[in-house]
């Protein structure tokens, strides 16, 4: 407690009943008293416990304690005088409390780790809605078209089969074989995905961020382990938007590239279209992309 300490030395406006004196304490035990009514003075000297400090005046049966740890202003102390005994009022004249030290920003590292940990959330969850969605057909196809096995298909899974049929263009029928094929690859790829492990190089300006075009991001395609850099772009967007994007760059990893898309084949050959499958899956309630693309039309279900 030894800053409490420093705090008291200085000058202290003290109030006891109607006086108000001012008390000026020094480093060397030694403190004086004046009144700001009349203008008498004294002198004094004080020493600290560790849970007090004690002052007793030249010529006077006055005692005085200060509860320890000190503050700038309080009534944590006791007067013990012949005309008065009890708490008072003490303030430490002119004491400006130092600032706060601003919190610090995340740094680097950390919305590295933050992006990470949420792209592996957001990659397991899509995975186990896929392969329950899976289950529950296989369900349906065994039950040979059973009423209640395809109105729990249609009531707990109309969001996730709108994703498959929307984002990998196949039928919306989860029966047609095209819709079943473009699952199981989706499955597959996200499992490759997942797979991986961590590789992220806060790169911003330097590394295969020196490339003039414009990303958020570069991963050489198929490269094992990744070899993901992330440019200055990345590091001021959004969460959702840097999760995808090392979910994406991921993907290229697995071997898909950046190519338009106009067939299944594309789509599940696209790092960004399977980036947003996953997206769309975790998200419940997006509507589109997390760069703020591509607005569904009409809305998916949600949740």
């Amino acid at each position: 407690m030894a800053g409490d300490l420093d705090l008291l030395i200085g000058t202290w406006t003290v109030r006891v009943k109607s006086w108000v004196w001012e008390y000026d304490f020094r480093s060397d035990g030694g403190v004086t008293w004046r009144d700001l009514g009349s203008m008498e003075s004294g002198v004094g000297n004080w020493a600290a416990t560790s849970k007090l400090v004690n002052m007793w005046w030249k010529g006077s049966t006055t005692r005085e304690s200060w509860q320890r740890p000190l503050t700038a202003g309080n009534d944590h102390t006791w007067y013990e005088a012949p005309y008065y005994r009890g708490k008072y009022r003490i303030e430490k004249t002119g004491f400006v409390p130092p600032s706060p030290t601003p919190p610090s920003g995340p740094t680097d590292a950390t919305r590295i780790d933050a992006a990470w940990d949420a792209s592996r959330s957001s990659l397991r969850f899509a995975l186990n809605r896929l392969k329950l969605l899976q289950r529950q057909i296989k369900y349906f196809e065994d039950s040979h078209g059973s009423e209640d096995a395809f109105n729990e298909l249609r009531r707990n899974y109309r969001r996730d089969m709108a994703v498959i049929s929307r984002k990998l263009l196949v039928p919306s029928n989860p029966m047609d074989p095209a819709f079943r094929s473009a699952l199981a690859s989706a499955v597959n790829l996200i499992e490759q995905n997942l797979a991986l492990p961590k590789s992220l190089n806060a790169a911003r300006a330097g590394g295969k961020c020196t490339d003039p075009r414009p990303a958020f991001a570069w991963t050489t395609p198929g490269r094992k382990p990744p070899d993901t850099d992330l440019c200055t772009s990345w590091f001021g967007s959004s969460a959702d938007l840097q999760r995808d994007v090392v979910t994406h760059e991921y993907f290229h990893t697995v071997g898909l590239g950046d190519i338009s898309v106009s067939t299944t084949a594309n789509a599940l050959g696209n790092a960004n279209t399977m980036a947003q499958v996953v997206a769309f899956l975790h998200d419940r309630a997006r509507q589109k992309n997390s760069d703020g693309n591509e607005q569904m039309v009409p809305p998916l279900p949600t949740p």
